[in-house]
């Protein structure tokens, strides 16, 4: 039997070393690689389970724990994590069965406290270290930290510690057995899994530090990464990481910094684009933000042509798990991305890019067959009519008014089967979350209709129809006044407990004074002074404030001869702010009246005149 024992070590270490031989050749080819990795997994699996077919024995004790390592890192893509940390106490108990150590316990830090005690400091120990390597790779997978400091804790316990322990300097400090036996080959050198394992160790209590807002902690871990060798990749999400925890600490131009620097490590680092621009926001600089979406939604196109799969057994996304790479790398979707830029460029007034933008992101849509009253999907991409609706309102402003008309009218009868005939609402009533929602649908499908008529009636406007003007604006009213509130004093109240609702109520009424506004200022174009007080009189009660309309209301009154109330409304009008306060408002609804282009030149002559001689006279 002694002489059976080494001819079986010699056959297997053959088979062991010419599986690594045939994955070492393939592991670069990204086309084959996953096809080699599964059969080298395969034939691993088969190795090992021969091995530990027999008793465990201290003569094949390095045969058995390297091979157990290759399968396990192999495994690593395609197995349960669960099962593969059961495969391992399996070798780990064969291996403590070898030395004549028996355990009873199951729990793995238990079982690994005791094979450190056994093996820690004898010729197995590079063997033992391997395997506890794949141990730190599935703890580090479900960011299991307090796990994996207890466990490099038991290592380094040797060691004096003078300061706390703590994560950081453990790992910093690991004093592990990385020696290589040329006569068994591995699929992947214990020091790159050890370093790989690092880094990614302090990104991930870096990234739970940002998480729990403890943002100077989370920059020292990330500062600690930054000097640890890593692939360019990973070293550009640090970048990112290190910028976002500068602008969490109030430095924005530091974290600007740190994102350009991750785009020149990489330049495939989409989530520092994506950070840049939220930076750019948020210190006013519109186009550096309109030219990073710009470049980010670029970037993403080109990667979505092309997939760029990894060949290594490890990687740092495997490591990070996939919250933490979330977390780390979280970048919107396309559309997102493509509907935040067209709404930046159209708020900022670069409307002709916007519009372009607009209309590939309709034709996006069409494309995916997305129904235009389809619900909302839970992700912070609008609903589709609103989309529709903002690029009715950029075409407005680009001029394009036919094709501004086509677009609402897509609102117009999609919206049409669903719009209520009457929605009574009680500020009172408090409503179930479920019921709350049902009527917020309601609500939504009025606004659109409504919106949707009111950009048709501007349009019609601009072309100088003041007929057809007319018309839409009547049908942007009739479908607004739909929705009614029993109370007058709903906006004191909690309308059916929920901002939204509220949020819904204030839009509805800011469309409703558009629209009368701008019916009120058909009217005065066309002489029918009665029924343009009327409306501009309405649409001031509706939304109170707007400069333009205190205007259109002191040209009607003059020409009804009401001098006195004309000369209130232009007190008021001169004391009030060139545009309402809107800023709350969807864009499709941002003032139009800045487009109207009304010359009230004779009408400040005529005020000024007739204020200068009542003074006089006084």
């Amino acid at each position: 039997m002694s002489a059976a024992i080494p001819c079986l070590v010699d056959r297997w270490s053959e088979e062991n070393n010419n599986i690594m031989l045939t994955w070492k050749q393939n592991e670069d080819n990204l086309e084959s690689s996953q096809d080699i990795r599964k059969r080298c997994c395969s034939e691993s699996l088969k190795l090992l389970q021969k091995i530990q077919g027999v008793p465990a024995d201290a003569e094949r004790l390095k045969l058995e724990m390297t091979v157990s390592y290759n399968t396990l890192l192999f495994s690593l893509g395609f197995s349960n994590p669960s099962e593969i940390e059961e495969s391992l106490n399996h070798t780990l108990l064969r291996a403590l069965e070898a030395a004549g150590s028996q355990v009873s316990c199951c729990d793995p830090v238990k079982l690994w406290e005791a094979v450190l005690q056994t093996f820690g400091t004898s010729v197995y120990a590079p063997y033992v270290h391997r395997l506890l390597l794949i141990q730190w790779v599935l703890w580090l997978m479900h960011c299991q930290l307090e796990r994996i400091l207890t466990l490099l804790t038991q290592i380094n316990h040797k060691r004096e510690h003078s300061a706390p322990v703590n994560l950081q300097t453990e790992t910093r400090n690991l004093a592990l057995s990385m020696e290589e036996d040329s006569s068994l080959r591995v699929a992947m050198a214990a020091k790159d899994l050890k370093d790989l394992l690092h880094i990614c160790t302090v990104i991930c209590q870096g990234v739970e530090q940002l998480k729990m807002e403890k943002f100077s902690e989370a920059l020292e871990a990330f500062q600690e990464a930054k000097g640890l060798p890593s692939p360019r990749s990973l070293l550009a999400q640090i970048h990112t990481l290190t910028g976002q925890s500068f602008a969490k600490l109030g430095q924005p131009h530091c974290a600007l910094h740190f994102y350009r620097k991750a785009v020149e490590v990489d330049c495939a680092c989409h989530s520092a684009l994506y950070q840049s621009a939220l930076v750019f926001r948020q210190l006013g600089n519109s186009k550096a933000e309109i030219e990073a979406l710009h470049l980010l939604y670029s970037a993403v196109q080109l990667q979505s042509d092309k997939s760029s799969p990894s060949a290594s057994l490890v990687s740092p996304a495997m490591l990070l798990g996939g919250e933490q790479m979330t977390f780390i790398s979280r970048v919107p979707s396309s559309s997102i991305i493509l509907h935040t830029l067209a709404h930046t460029c159209v708020f900022n007034g670069s409307i002709s890019d916007g519009v372009e933008y607009y209309l590939d992101l309709l034709a996006s849509l069409q494309s995916d067959g997305k129904n235009l009253v389809s619900t909302g999907d839970g992700t912070s991409f609008p609903r589709i009519p609103m989309v529709y609706l903002e690029a009715g309102f950029a075409l407005l402003k680009a001029q394009r008014y036919s094709d501004a008309l086509v677009v609402c009218e897509e609102v117009i009868t999609s919206t049409l089967d669903f719009i209520p005939e009457r929605l009574l609402l009680d500020a009172v009533e408090k409503q179930k979350i479920s019921d709350s929602d049902v009527v917020l649908d309601k609500v939504d499908f009025v606004l659109w209709a409504g919106a949707a008529h009111l950009l048709q009636a501007q349009a019609h406007w601009k072309l100088k129809d003041t007929k057809e003007a007319i018309t839409n604006f009547t049908r942007a009213i009739n479908q607004l006044v739909k929705v009614f509130i029993k109370q007058k004093d709903w906006k004191q109240k909690h309308l059916g407990n929920t901002e939204a609702m509220v949020e819904r109520m204030v839009t509805l009424e800011a469309a409703k004074g558009q629209a009368l506004a701008g019916r009120g200022l058909c009217f005065l174009e066309r002489g029918q002074l009665k029924e343009a007080l009327r409306d501009l009189h309405l649409s001031l009660q509706m939304s109170p404030g707007c400069k333009n309309t205190e205007m259109w209301l002191t040209e009607v009154l003059w020409r009804l001869d009401r001098r006195e109330e004309a000369s209130a409304h232009w007190r008021e009008a001169r004391s009030t702010s060139d545009t309402p306060k809107s800023i709350n408002l969807p864009l499709y609804l941002q003032a139009w009246q800045e487009d109207t282009a009304f010359d009230f030149t004779d009408l400040k002559k005529k005020m000024d005149e007739y204020i200068h001689a009542k003074n006089v006279m006084t």
